[in-house]
């Protein structure tokens, strides 16, 4: 894969990834259920992301590689824990393509009168022939959506801000602790993505050090503009009225802002949904490029084509979205699974980045980013310790997460040891 993307390129890249369904599909439910704690939700969700984006950034300066996580867990862990997080990640991005392609279906069905499950697949086709042209081309649609998304959020969060009452954010604990916990863990999946560069490191130019500031860049970027959009949002309506009307934020635009301007949200909003779609394409392929490099699956899956993009690799996660499509799950189950993969990626990254100086001492004396060991365990056990309170908070809220979780652990441990069986059987065969 022989693209390079430049600083500019990843930052557009990740935020286009993070903005969709977690903030213009999923902040209507958050605000029915947590009220004035609206904003706390997301606040909690991105320092949680953000003390995660750390630790991604120390391990990617030192060791920038394609599928981050996956070999982050099988450098710093085992094969066995490197290969179920990659398998792992990449069945939840075939969620989470899905989960997007249903989203943007459920939006438009209505509009357009078309069969949710025919848009759903149309969407998801689109991108899949966008990504089949290579990495380039997905950076030029990537940016050219991401101007109409962003230019969205700042119409809602900046004309709205005049319109919003602060003392209807004071009483922020009002819907109690759990809905609020529970809030901040669904809301998490509105960052998942952040870290989305560090998954294409090998196609990141000067990658040890455009990694690290991308995922800084786009912290800032989608820290100012959710927080901005969830205060405008619920202080701006009210909680009475939002549990009256239970509005996206599209359908809050409407009430909020001219129309004009509500147009430009509701148009922003249907492209934020499937935007995500190009960078889960991007990381799931690259994911299954990397798994069959190491040997995990078939070497087939390394072929690229002309534009340099793994093109059977892709093609598989189409097929399997489409799948997950038919399926029909729900899109609330759907994105706490991915959420729930995300956060156990993070923990393990945050270990890794514990493991750095010991380990590696030269590689990390070459990095050009070091962070002081002091604030590096402080953002790695924080990170470790905020995974494991939203997990049990999304088991908590649906143990058919952890059902689901147990399924696919337990298939792909099935796959590494019969992997790892006729790996040992070969060589006796040939002797």
């Amino acid at each position: 894969m022989h693209q390079k993307i430049g600083l500019a390129g990843a930052v557009i890249m990740t935020v286009g990834t993070v903005i969709g369904a977690g903030i213009f599909i999923l902040i209507g439910p958050l605000g029915v259920a947590t009220g004035p704690g609206l904003f706390f939700c997301y606040l909690i969700a991105l320092i949680v992301a953000a003390g995660s984006a750390v630790c991604y950034s120390q391990v990617a300066a030192v060791f920038p590689t394609t599928a981050a996580t996956y070999r982050y867990a099988r450098m710093f862990y085992s094969d066995y824990i490197g290969f179920i997080m990659g398998w792992l990640r990449w069945v939840t991005a075939c969620y989470a393509l899905a989960l997007m392609g249903i989203g943007f279906a459920d939006y438009m069905a209505p509009v357009l009168g078309w069969d949710q499950r025919a848009l759903a697949l149309g969407i998801m086709f689109i991108f899949y022939l966008i990504n089949i042209l290579g990495l380039k081309t997905t950076q030029l649609v990537q940016g050219l959506l991401v101007i109409i998304v962003v230019s969205g959020l700042i119409s809602f969060a900046g004309w709205g801000f005049p319109s919003t009452s602060l003392s209807r954010l004071a009483n922020w604990s009002a819907a109690g602790w759990a809905p609020l916990l529970q809030g901040s863990a669904a809301a998490f999946f509105a960052y998942t993505g952040l870290y989305f560069i560090a998954e294409i490191g090998d196609e990141v130019k000067k990658a040890q050090r455009n990694i690290p500031l991308a995922i800084l860049f786009s912290s800032i970027i989608l820290g100012i503009l959710y927080l901005g959009v969830a205060i405008v949002f619920s202080g701006g309506l009210g909680w009475e009225k939002i549990k009256m009307v239970e509005p996206n934020l599209a359908q809050a635009s409407s009430l909020l802002l001219p129309a004009s301007l509500a147009g430009l949200v509701q148009v922003s909003a249907v492209v934020a949904i499937f935007t995500p779609i190009n960078a889960i394409y991007t990381s799931s392929s690259r994911l299954l490029f990397s798994l069959a490099q190491d040997g995990f699956l078939p070497a087939f899956l390394t072929r690229t084509n002309f534009f340099g993009a793994p093109s059977l690799a892709l093609t598989i996660n189409f097929l399997f979205g489409v799948t997950v499509v038919l399926f029909d799950l729900s899109i609330i189950f759907l994105g706490a699974l991915s959420s729930l993969v995300a956060l156990m990626g993070m923990a393990l990254t945050a270990g890794a980045s514990l493991q750095l100086i010991r380990r590696f001492p030269r590689e990390v004396a070459r990095a050009p980013m070091v962070l002081k060991q002091r604030t590096l365990r402080f953002w790695a056990f924080f990170t470790i310790a905020s995974a494991i309170l939203l997990t049990i908070a999304s088991f908590w809220e649906d143990p058919a997460i952890l059902i689901s979780l147990a399924l696919w652990l337990g298939v792909g441990s099935i796959y590494y040891l019969f992997h790892r069986a006729r790996k040992k059987d070969k060589p006796s065969r040939e002797n």
